[in-house]
């Protein structure tokens, strides 16, 4: 079924509207005149692929105490003025980026605005406070560790990226985190939140003049700094890795590939992980659940940036369907990378557009597809651009994304029973195209 012309006039003034400070900060507005909603956000370009080793999470660490007060608020003074307008305030610390954001009224767009801005650049980071989320940071640590889903994400992106920055756990490691000091957060907001590397943006039914007068006011003082520099695509190194977990009666099985960046081709990874395992009828959980039970959870995703990209697949299995699960998953990769089906093209291609439409109609996720956009192009989102550029990829092109990624060996993690490293040796081999 091919994908209906969509008539977009009605949204049409959802366009993204960009203005570079004197400094070099950015302001992105996206009004939504038909929601009664507004998001506001600040992006920084700065996550943990721009920490040092011994001051691993430290983007994390400082995304916590960046709420805990300010030089007019307390900590509940914070959390007070956020709930008193009913929105919703929280923020995320990914391996590029870290946003802080607040999910409202548009009519509250101005509060939120200062709110936000009063946490991102007047923070005092207090001592005790400082002690106390450390405590809470190294128990969402112990958490992840004895969680084997995140296990094997963690994992991942070591055997993924190895030594690189890329390969660290965003949230740093126990040592690194019982290390870092108030002088280490101070340090990174001064080098990290600079003019050059920050996004001041809303979307929804808001003023867009009042909002970007505020916001000039709020940031022209931002020190400015160097040209950014988008960082060099980080090596893959395609490791395998296994861990053990007392009273896991499964295997948790994680695989990942390089693919196309979002600077590279905004799409085309998204289109191939949605293709191959991004639903029900798609080959992978067709054949492993549907046709051969043997897993219940599994799918393919894609993880991309500005400069990387992974094709990921994962399961969750018993020990004894391991070898069955391995030998399909050869034989449907293998297939991929002989011939797109044409079936297979047109519902990865209308699942990703029909993602396109939704994620335009919801105010923080249009902020986000916009942000990463602007970072890995350089140019403002457009949806029937975007929308263009996935019904432009041809089944070629997926398919020799597929061969080159067989290339490489595969990032391989085996976490739960019998996870060893023999078997996640085994396992890499026997996926390799010679």
């Amino acid at each position: 079924m091919s994908f209906p012309s969509l008539d977009l006039s009605a949204n049409a003034s959802a366009s993204p509207q960009l203005h570079t400070l004197a400094n070099g900060l950015t302001l992105l507005a996206v009004p939504m005149p038909q929601v009664a909603s507004a998001s506001v956000a600040i992006f920084i370009r700065a996550g943990s692929r721009d920490e040092a080793p011994a001051q691993a999470g430290v983007s994390h660490f400082l995304e916590h105490m960046a709420f805990k007060g300010t030089h007019t608020r307390t900590v509940q003074a914070i959390n007070f003025a956020a709930e008193s307008l009913g929105a919703d305030m929280n923020a995320y610390t990914d391996k590029d980026a870290t946003c802080y954001y607040l999910e409202g009224l548009g009519a509250h767009t101005p509060q939120m605005l200062e709110l936000l801005a009063d946490i991102v650049l007047e923070s005092t980071f207090p001592a005790d406070e400082l002690e106390r989320e450390r405590e809470v940071i190294l128990q969402e640590c112990t958490e992840y560790d004895e969680d084997p889903q995140q296990l094997s994400y963690t994992l991942l992106d070591q055997a993924l990226w190895g030594e690189h920055p890329m390969g660290r756990p965003i949230i740093g490691i126990p040592a690194t985190i019982a290390a870092i000091s108030r002088d280490d957060v101070v340090d990174h907001v001064r080098k990290h939140y600079v003019a050059d590397r920050i996004v001041v943006a809303a979307a929804g039914n808001f003023d867009v003049d009042a909002f970007f007068s505020q916001a000039e006011k709020r940031f022209a003082h931002v020190p400015g700094a160097a040209r950014y520099s988008a960082p060099e695509t980080p090596g893959h190194v395609g490791q395998t890795k296994a861990k053990r977990l007392p009273g896991v009666s499964q295997t948790y099985i994680t695989i990942a590939w390089p693919i196309a960046s979002r600077g590279t081709h905004p799409h085309l990874a998204s289109l191939a992980a949605t293709l191959f395992g991004g639903g029900m009828s798609a080959p992978l959980v067709d054949a492993v659940r549907e046709r051969l039970g043997l897993a219940y959870s599994v799918g393919a995703t894609a993880d991309v940036g500005d400069v990387h990209g992974a094709l990921v697949v994962d399961a969750t299995t018993t020990p004894d369907k391991v070898p069955a699960f391995t030998q399909e998953l050869a034989r449907l990769l293998a297939a991929q990378a002989q011939t797109i089906a044409a079936s297979d093209l047109a519902r990865a291609r209308n699942q990703l557009l029909v993602s396109l439409v939704r994620s335009s109609e919801r105010p923080l996720r249009l902020l986000q597809r916009c942000v990463e956009h602007l970072w890995a192009s350089g140019a403002a989102f457009d949806l029937r651009a975007a929308i263009a550029s996935v019904q432009a990829i041809e089944a070629e092109t997926v398919r020799q994304a597929f061969e080159s990624l067989l290339a490489h060996p595969a990032a391989t993690v085996l976490v739960g029973a019998g996870a060893t490293a023999k078997a996640a040796r085994d396992f890499q081999a026997k996926l390799r195209v010679s």
